[in-house]
Order: structure tokens, then C-alpha cells, then sequence
């Protein structure tokens, strides 16, 4: 099963980690397998900076896939190159949250 979990609220980021924390640990222990993917848009790009409160290196060990909005990047001023390296740089989270429900991702948005 493949799955796409959305953060757009900066406050939301504890539940997120937490949430791709305990469905990886799952999927280890079940020996399931697919993509996990986290998409981050609007507000919460804020916090995928290089020098943000956030570290995304457990996300990026453990393979999971983070995704940011080019446009909320833009909105905010802040540059491709200021964002942790391993992220990857959508032109639109929009848009990839309906290529990858269009996929068959499951859609998870705490």
C-alpha cells in the first residue's frame, strides 16, 4: 500500500512525525511494502528550512519521500537551496495530492 500523509499547519508537525514514526515501524514489523510519501505545503514549509527547529534526517534514513510546495516556498520567500537537502521540490502540492490519490494513494491529513 502506498500512502501520502499532508501537513499544511506548522502546530501539526509533532503528530505528523509521530504518525510516519508509528506507521514505518509498522510496516517494518508486517514486512509490508510500499511508498510513503510526506507532502508539505502552505504554512508548514516553514519548518523544512535548513535551519528550522524540525529534522527531517530520520524521514529521509528511513526512505520516506518529503515533498514541498514549490509555490508555499515561494509565498514565504524562502529558497529551494534553503530547504534539507534530501526534500524533494514540487512546482505544486496541490497538484501531486491529486496525481497520488489518482494513483491510488491512500491520503492521510492529521
Amino acid at each position: 500500500m502506498n500512502v501520502i500523509v499532508h501537513i499544511d499547519e506548522t502546530n501539526k508537525w509533532p503528530t505528523v512525525l509521530s504518525n510516519l514514526s508509528h506507521l514505518y515501524e509498522h510496516w517494518q514489523q508486517s514486512h509490508d511494502d510500499g511508498i510513503i510519501e510526506l507532502l508539505v505545503n502552505g504554512e508548514a514549509v516553514t519548518q523544512v528550512r535548513q535551519d528550522a527547529d524540525i529534522n527531517l534526517t530520520d524521514l529521509y534514513r528511513r526512505g520516506i519521500d518529503v515533498a514541498v510546495c514549490n509555490n508555499s516556498l515561494q509565498q514565504r520567500q524562502i529558497l529551494p537551496k534553503q530547504v534539507q537537502a534530501e526534500s524533494r521540490i514540487l512546482p505544486s502540492g496541490v497538484v501531486e495530492l491529486v496525481n497520488k490519490q489518482h494513483q491510488g494513494f491512500a491520503y492521510i491529513k492529521p
